[in-house]
């Protein structure tokens, strides 16, 4: 005879099978059983049951019922718990974490120098060289004319010096012009290259500043995800631990139940041999029972027709004995 603990081990194996298509067919599996048993000349012993073992028969029931309802459904909630938690776990696992910033270089390397190109304007300086010249010359004409030379000749040549003169004065206003212009659009020029690197600095700061909370977003979003899937299949878990702790209990309850009574009819053993008294002063058997479909070895304990009448369960044929009510244990001994 197997113990209540082996049965209820291989009970969790068969049940861990069962799904909700299996609960739609309970109904006339009992049905059938029940009539297979009345019909069969077998033992029917519910209605002579004691209170307490009905109450343990009926609370066993209703924890394998709770256990095997919605069975299926929840194992499919846990599953699909489990496959979104790996899924987030594997996107949380694969975040980007690199250096945002690595590789950020130096855009104003190598400037070109606006003022570089910028030559000196020696029109000026020619001029005033020339100047100087032309006075010189015009000297020494003066003091030619005064030994002799042509006046009209002296006064043409000193015309022509001095629009010779003038042309290159023109053309020296004109350089200094040309060389302020040149200054002012080298200034503005540095001006508007600092400004467009300025905006262009700012810029990348921005850029980087939004890539980095936008990771910052994602990494938020991510963990939330994650810790929501994980809520998820901890109550996934949680449902499936309830349901097997209600199935698994009513398979202990009925299993209690039944090994508060055993087949004790001496009708159906053989070897009985009497083995001691109990502190009540109840007979203490050891014995096999003939058709071994109630157990195989050697029991102890007692004939149902030498107990209080209390103790005993009355079938269709042959009695039991409740255990439970006895100072008496029924247990297989070898």
């Amino acid at each position: 005879m197997k113990s209540p603990l082996k049965q209820t081990l291989q009970a969790r194996q068969i049940f861990a099978t069962v799904d909700d298509s299996y609960m739609q067919e309970l109904p006339s599996k009992m049905e059938m059983t029940s009539e297979s048993s009345a019909g069969g000349g077998g033992i029917d012993y519910a209605a002579n049951m004691s209170p307490q073992m009905m109450g343990g028969v009926a609370s066993g029931l209703g924890g394998i019922i709770q256990g095997l309802v919605g069975i299926g459904k929840r194992r499919q909630a846990q599953q699909d718990a489990r496959e979104e938690y790996d899924r987030m776990i594997k996107q949380y696992q694969e975040l980007d974490t690199s250096n945002l910033y690595a590789d950020v270089e130096n855009k104003y390397k190598n400037m070109e120098n606006v003022y570089e190109d910028l030559t000196v304007n020696q029109q000026q300086a020619q001029f005033e060289k020339q100047m100087i010249e032309q006075q010189q010359a015009n000297l020494m004409q003066g003091f030619s004319a005064a030994a002799g030379g042509s006046g009209i000749a002296a006064l043409a040549q000193a015309i022509a010096n001095q629009g010779q003169i003038a042309a290159q004065k023109a053309s020296a206003s004109i350089g200094a012009q040309e060389s302020k212009i040149n200054m002012m659009k080298a200034q503005e020029a540095a001006r508007l290259q600092a400004a467009e690197r300025k905006g262009e600095a700012q810029a990348e700061a921005m850029r980087l500043a939004g890539a980095e909370r936008a990771r910052g977003l994602e990494y938020q979003q991510t963990g939330t995800q994650l810790g929501m899937s994980q809520q998820r299949l901890a109550v996934a878990n949680q449902a499936i631990a309830q349901s097997d702790a209600a199935l698994y209990g009513g398979v202990g309850q009925l299993l209690g139940t039944a090994a508060m009574a055993a087949v004790s009819d001496r009708r159906l053993k053989k070897n009985i041999s009497l083995i001691g008294k109990s502190p009540s002063g109840l007979n203490i058997y050891s014995f096999e029972y003939i058709n071994p479909v109630y157990g195989q070895g050697l029991f102890q304990g007692v004939m149902s027709d030498e107990i209080p009448f209390s103790a005993v369960i009355s079938g269709n044929s042959y009695d039991m004995v409740d255990y439970n009510m006895i100072d008496v244990e029924f247990k297989r001994i070898d």
